[in-house]
């Protein structure tokens, strides 16, 4: 016989019906609740009767009769098969679909009103805790259903949990679980939900799109951590080791796919978490210990650190006894005693994500944000999640690496004012969740900025801590942030690291960049002076002398304008700024003698043009200005080569002081493919254009490889190699364009024009140089589109 309790109340195979209720609810009691004393069972069940114990003896003698109750002259008991015990065995070995099958309607559906007070409220009490366990399951199931993309039945299970028969209303708070769901699935009851959460207080704001992609499985590159968990033997114990945003529960959850028993910590009464487990927690922890024992299954057990104190020891203990389950615990701590298996969860590496195309690159292999990634959520939210779970010194020194370019951990603990102690312990939690590398290093740290982006506050508080503790160079990106944060005030400290890195964006052969960041700041005469220079270098003559124009005429000035002037094709303004500038300090001379130097070359005056430039390269060499002098070496050689030394000779010295610097030792071939050329030695002088572009292209200097392919195309289209010149021409414009270099994208596009004959071509490339300012350059073109129109040929022009 089988007693049937779901839906309704039946003994199958026996005769009793419904005016016999009274037998199958003490039935149905001893099936749950296990032993009771004959004198409870008779006041329980019989409250109102006269003789309470008589009507118990009457119906204990019908039941035994039947082999379905046992009793002594003390208690009664019984072992008859249950749907809801069954239904309870099968929930707490993971079988959710078998329980749901047994789940016929509500517990004792029916039979309440014909019961006492106390039997009434069991009935209630019990009706509801299990149909909250199937809610669950079916919930369980549901978003099984839905992490595979099957909406619309994932949807169906939601809308039988919200309706399922016996259970209570649901709180607030279980609300959002059930929403996206029914959303997902476009299940009608969605909008019910959401009038009730609005009744009570609780805002549901969800697109069907974003609850589809939120309910998506992106369980991935845990295949081998799965693969040792899930061949476990009986007996065996693995713990899984991972800070938060690692995985862990995912892995768990995964697992319990295979038939295992997923068991959340709890907190609240002992025993709490094993209560799933064991049901019945009557006795004491031997009792239960050896209970416990004797089950077999697959335990997932997700939070050690978040257990309840007595599951813990009890759990403890089981490890020491031995069991006949197989165990999986995770934690974020280490295991308190020895276990089979140790899994530690860190990031994802690229090769675990290398199926999902740009998922490393945007999350750095952080689990989180792998899973949000894949989802289309938004990165920021879900880091902004993962931190809140961190202790504040976790964060504050989160925030304060972030800023760094690079990693320095004695730095951030500084701004942040922690201890060596509190930096360990917060820097422990970082690693554990996977957000930071050993080093200190920032995983996906282009969320990470976003993420600070959205907190201005704690931005500029750290920006001012850690901006004093760095050299000018590391600080400036910084002061360049925090520009944004304070409305371009502009902060102590923040001119000389401008300065510094201005100064190095020269040195490494940027000259536009330079002259681009110093116009960030309100100008100073020692900042309009670095960016004149910079702007000199760039081939941007006239507003480099704009600038200068609203500073005083000191030496250093002068030797600048001297430089400028010159080429800007005003000679007796430069040799008078020149002159002046000899009476300044070693670095104004050398400026000025290179400016008077290029004044006598020009004139043809090359014996007056070789003295100007060895003084010039003697100068620069005491101050140390290694580039400054090999480029008066280069002078030097073309004005040699012209009072008639061999050209290999003339450039001897100078290629051999430039050996091993390819940026310096590619302008020297740009020189000397230029000397090559007036000479009409085409060949050689393509030779040195071709290395001289190789050089460039090897030190990172993209305007000086556009240059040396801007004159190679001279040189084929003066031998008529029209092809070849065109393919050069438009190097140099693509590498001009990735240099934003204006004038040379203007010659390189006039060139190319005047080759093919487009006379629309050569008019764009006419406006562009005369836009950015190179009118003198710009005349050249055209007279050259004037030519063009007349007789429909012209000539190329190098760029120096």
């Amino acid at each position: 016989m089988r007693l049937r309790t779901l839906g309704g109340l039946e003994l199958s195979g026996s005769n009793f019906r419904k005016g016999a209720i009274k037998p199958l609810l003490l039935l149905a009691y001893l099936a749950l609740e296990g032993p009771k004393p004959r004198r409870y069972l008779a006041e329980l069940i019989w409250p109102e009767a006269a003789d309470p114990m008589n009507s118990l003896k009457v119906v204990l003698h019908k039941l035994r009769g039947l082999g379905v109750i046992s009793a002594d002259e003390e208690r009664a008991w019984t072992a008859l098969e249950c749907d809801a015990l069954e239904l309870r065995d099968h929930l707490r070995s993971g079988r959710l679909g078998e329980a749901i099958q047994l789940y016929r309607g509500a517990f004792l559906e029916g039979a309440e009103g014909d019961s006492g007070e106390e039997l009434e409220d069991w009935i209630y009490t019990t009706r509801e805790a299990l149909a909250h366990e199937v809610r669950l399951a079916l919930l369980e199931l549901a978003e099984r259903e839905a992490a595979l993309g099957q909406f619309a039945a994932a949807a169906e299970k939601a809308e039988a949990a919200y309706r399922l028969p016996g259970a209570a209303p649901l709180e607030p708070e279980e609300l959002p679980r059930f929403y996206p769901l029914l959303l997902a699935g476009n299940n009608p009851w969605a909008e019910t939900i959401k009038r009730e959460a609005q009744e009570l207080g609780v805002e549901l704001a969800l697109s069907g799109e974003a609850a589809r992609g939120r309910l998506r499985q992106s369980f991935v590159g845990r295949e081998r951590e799965l693969e040792k968990l899930s061949t476990l033997e009986p007996g065996e114990w693995a713990w899984v080791r991972g800070g938060a945003a690692t995985g862990k529960t995912a892995l768990l959850r995964r697992l319990e796919r295979q038939g295992g028993l997923y068991l959340p910590a709890r907190q609240g009464l002992p025993y709490a978490t094993l209560e799933p487990l064991l049901g019945n927690m009557e006795g004491g922890p031997t009792e239960l210990l050896r209970r416990l024992a004797g089950i077999s299954g697959f335990w997932l057990f997700d939070g050690w650190h978040r257990m309840d104190a007595e599951s813990r020891e009890l759990l403890t203990r089981l490890r020491g006894l031995g069991s006949r389950a197989r165990v999986v615990i995770a934690s974020r701590d280490k295991p308190p005693f020895e276990v089979h298996r140790l899994i530690e969860l860190g990031p994802l590496s690229e090769e675990e994500l290398k199926h999902y195309p740009g998922a490393f690159e945007a999350t750095g292999g952080v689990p989180a944000l792998v899973g949000a990634f894949l989802r289309e959520e938004p990165l920021e939210e879900a880091l902004d999640t993962r931190l809140d779970a961190l202790s504040e010194a976790a964060r504050e020194i989160y925030a304060a690496l972030t800023l760094l370019e690079t990693p320095n951990l004695a730095v951030a603990r500084k701004s942040v004012g922690l201890g060596p102690a509190e930096t360990a312990q917060a820097l422990e939690e970082l690693l554990s969740a996977g957000l930071v590398e050993p080093s200190g290093a920032v995983r996906a740290k282009g969320v990470a900025l976003r993420w600070l982006t959205g907190r201005p506050a704690l931005e500029a508080y750290l920006i001012l801590a850690l901006a004093p503790l760095l050299s000018d160079l590391e600080a400036f990106p910084l002061y360049q942030r925090a520009r944004n944060l304070t409305d371009g005030s502009e902060l102590p400290g923040m001119h000389r690291a401008y300065l510094a890195w201005a100064g190095e964006l020269l040195k490494r052969g940027f000259p536009q960049r330079a002259a681009e960041v110093l116009a960030e700041l309100s100008p100073t005469p020692e900042l309009s002076l670095m960016r004149s220079r910079a702007l000199e270098r760039a081939g941007q003559y006239k507003e480099a002398l704009e600038v200068l124009s609203s500073l005083p005429d000191s030496p250093e000035v002068l030797a600048l304008k001297g430089a400028l002037l010159w080429r800007l094709g005003k000679p007796e303004e430069a040799r008078n700024a020149a002159q002046q500038a000899l009476e300044g300090d070693s670095r104004a001379r050398a400026e000025a003698l290179n400016t008077l130097g290029h004044l006598a070359f020009s004139e043809g005056r090359f014996e007056g043009a070789s003295t100007d430039f060895r003084r010039a390269a003697a100068l620069w060499r005491t101050l140390g200005e290694h580039e400054r002098w090999i480029g008066a070496l280069s002078n030097l050689a073309i004005a040699q080569s012209e009072l008639g030394e061999s050209t290999e000779e003339a450039f001897a010295e100078v290629l051999h002081a430039a050996r091993d610097n390819p940026g310096v030792r590619s302008r020297v071939l740009l020189n000397l493919g230029n000397v090559h050329e007036r000479r009409g030695n085409f060949d050689a002088a393509a030779k040195s254009y071709i290395e001289a572009s190789a050089q460039a292209l090897e030190a990172g200097a993209l305007d000086i490889s556009a240059r040396a392919w801007n004159n190679l195309g001279v040189v084929f289209h003066k031998q008529g190699r029209a092809q070849e010149a065109e393919n050069a021409y438009s190097e140099a414009l693509a590498l001009a364009r990735q240099a934003g270099e204006l004038r040379l994208q203007g010659m390189a596009l006039g060139n190319l024009a005047e080759l093919t004959q487009d006379l629309d071509a050569l008019e764009e490339a006419i406006h562009l140089l005369e836009r950015s300012g190179h009118t003198q350059v710009a005349e050249g073109y055209k007279a050259r589109l004037d030519e063009l129109k007349l007789s429909g040929s012209g000539h190329a022009s190098r760029s120096t």
